[in-house]
């Protein structure tokens, strides 16, 4: 069965090019596409499954912005992977899109065979994130186990939780009543204390210790 692929983009041109290049891969269809975050979910259906197993997304979109979007397709649509085509490719934003549930990120530079390519190892359940960008997810220490997690507070391993849940200092603070310096100070610190240097290792850190 070929991977049903939905296209969101607000460049018409560009969206149509993808379009044709998918057209002409047998394994590869086209199952609609977008030019708002608005219009994609006014098109998918209120549960699950959804209609389509990757998205291509753009995150420069009117309206509704793309790292929102992301942040609400994996909590409604979980099955439906994403893979991030962008023209910004910074490290901070590769880690947050990770922390958001990104399958993977695909820079706009980037020529037709590693697009194609992206999009088939998303669609099987790989991650396809820029080698240069690889490691950050493999920065948990190795000798991360019980011991480690005794060194943390119980405020700590809240606050790892909300951030593995995809929550920003200021959204954290929000929700535990807290000041936004108070929060920052709690990741400065479990930061030091698992020997982590990125948000995408804390979050990785949280999910094979099973803190949510």
């Amino acid at each position: 069965m070929p991977c049903r692929l939905l296209i969101l983009d607000d460049h018409p041109m560009l969206m149509q090019g993808l379009a044709r290049l998918v057209a002409e891969q047998p394994d590869l269809q086209v199952a609609g596409q977008f030019s708002s975050g608005e219009a994609l979910l006014a098109w998918l259906p209120a549960s699950n499954p959804a209609p389509a197993d990757v998205l291509l997304l753009d995150l420069h979109l009117p309206g509704l912005d793309g790292l929102t979007l992301l942040s609400h397709l994996r909590q409604q649509w979980p099955g439906m992977r994403v893979l991030v085509f962008s023209t910004a490719s910074t490290l901070e934003l590769v880690e947050r899109l990770q922390v958001l549930g990104a399958s993977g990120f695909v820079p706009k530079s980037a020529d037709a065979d590693h697009l194609l390519a992206a999009i088939r190892a998303v669609y099987a359940g790989k991650h396809a994130f820029p080698h240069a960008y690889q490691p950050v997810t493999q920065q948990v220490p190795s000798n991360s186990n019980m011991a480690i997690l005794h060194r943390l507070s119980a405020r700590e391993r809240e606050i790892i939780g909300l951030v593995r849940a995809g929550l920003t200092t200021r959204q954290i603070a929000d929700r535990l009543s807290l000041a936004e310096f108070t929060v920052s100070t709690h990741r400065r610190n479990i930061m030091h204390k698992l020997e982590l240097h990125n948000t995408a290792a804390l979050v990785q850190f949280a999910h094979n210790h099973g803190l949510q």
